[in-house]
């Protein structure tokens, strides 16, 4: 496992361009999926030391990826944080029910994120 190494999914180019833009000034390595499956790839081959996942998918929505990611031996111990658009409390309690280590919002608060991603990656 790579211990500065960041892994964002979220189907939004423009989400992933500014996170992982973020998070590259303060250091960390970041790869980004599209979709559920190319992060499950990902996720094999990479062992990041965190995702920052969305809900909102298309094939495989972002709860049932983290499911995926907390089923496995070798990948449930990374903390997944889950960053989405949807503020309800449904997703909030599904999200921490399948294993999320947290839950933001959508917009992103920039220095939020930035201090979550550091207290989690310490």
């Amino acid at each position: 496992m790579d211990s500065k190494r960041i892994l964002i999914v979220d189907d939004s180019t423009t989400n992933n361009i500014l996170l992982q833009s973020i998070l590259e000034e303060e250091g960390f390595r970041v790869d980004v999926a599209f979709s559920g499956q190319e992060a499950l790839n990902l996720v094999e081959k990479q062992k990041p030391a965190l995702i920052l996942l969305d809900i909102m998918m298309p094939e495989i929505d972002g709860i049932t990826l983290l499911r995926k990611i907390q089923k496995e031996q070798a990948t449930k111990s990374i903390p997944v944080v889950m960053v989405t658009a949807k503020d309800d409390e449904y997703s909030r309690e599904e999200s921490m029910l399948a294993g999320a280590t947290d839950f933001l919002t959508k917009p992103i608060d920039v220095d939020l994120v930035i201090s979550k991603v550091k207290a989690l990656m310490s």
